[in-house]
């Protein structure tokens, strides 16, 4: 985490890769509460590139839990 905080905080942006991996270690609980903080902290600080948007959306597509669902929905949200 030491190495992304520093690549971020010098305006260096993370690959697709590299953002889709670090939201799947955040979501497993591999990094403390600070570490979290401090990552997001980063990005309230910076833009966030089209790359790294791209990643994070497919690790929370790795990530979701799909429901079934056996009767019509409608979304009101």
């Amino acid at each position: 985490m030491n190495e992304i905080l520093t690549d971020l905080i010098e305006h260096r942006s993370l690959t697709k890769d590299a953002a889709k991996q670090v939201l799947i270690d955040l979501a497993s609980g591999k990094y403390n509460a600070s570490q979290m903080s401090a990552f997001m902290t980063v990005y309230m600080m910076r833009a966030i590139t089209i790359e790294e948007l791209q990643g994070f959306r497919d690790a929370m597509l790795e990530l979701c839990i799909p429901i079934k669902v056996d009767a019509p929905v409608i979304d009101v949200c």
